[in-house]
């Protein structure tokens, strides 16, 4: 700390301290840091310049790209081999269970949007909705049929060809309404269908998706 005398010269306008406030030229600050650096000795340096945010990026990534490398082929070489039919056997039965939960979480929600549909609005939008739920089991059951038949070689292409109506299966549901309407409606007095809560009920394969999806993700 400084003195109170030492305080009073500064204070004073009789002394000139422009030579020690002076900035020193470049090579006196090279000097400096050289010999900072590099200390009494002129052998190792003691310290090194801070690497540039360049340089860290750089460094980080080789570091990465080394180190999950080294982890993976530890891993690779430590976990032991199965047998590979015991792993399609594992696969098969974890993609027969997965084609279930599906059908059984569209059904489930479904059922659900038709008891809503019929205490929140009325039996014809419950009926509409159940049917457009029809159309949606329909559509994944064709589904998982296509998607089983990419597993027989071969016969692949035939079972995925035949297995494509199910893209027509709105265009059905569109077809069923019109004509329903328009004869058995009309002409027999049957419950009139909305097409609106039709392809809500169809849709309800989504959401049984994006459920299984949030299951998975939990």
């Amino acid at each position: 700390f400084l003195s109170l005398n030492r305080a009073m010269k500064l204070d004073s306008m009789e002394i000139d301290l422009s030579k020690e406030l002076s900035a020193p030229r470049k090579s006196v600050l090279e000097k400096q840091v050289e010999a900072a650096r590099h200390g009494p000795n002129s052998g190792s340096p003691r310290w090194r310049f801070a690497p540039t945010r360049r340089e860290e990026e750089k460094w980080n990534r080789a570091n990465k790209a080394a180190t999950g490398g080294t982890d993976v082929m530890l891993r690779e070489a430590n976990r032991e081999r199965e047998d590979p039919k015991i792993l399609a056997a594992r696969a098969r039965t974890q993609y027969l269970q997965l084609k279930q939960r599906l059908q059984v979480l569209t059904l489930g929600i479904g059922g659900v949007g038709v008891v809503s549909a019929y205490v929140s609005y009325s039996p014809e939008i419950a009926v509409s909705f159940g049917a457009g739920l029809l159309g949606s089991l329909a559509y994944i059951r064709m589904l998982g049929n296509s998607v089983d038949s990419m597993a027989d070689g071969g016969k692949s292409l035939l079972k995925g060809a035949i297995g494509q109506p199910r893209l027509l299966v709105p265009v059905v549901l569109v077809m069923v309404y019109n004509r329903w309407n328009g004869i058995l409606a009309e002409e027999h007095g049957f419950i009139h269908l909305e097409l609106v809560p039709m392809l809500v009920g169809f849709f309800t394969y989504k959401v049984a998706t994006l459920v299984q999806a949030i299951q998975e993700a939990v």
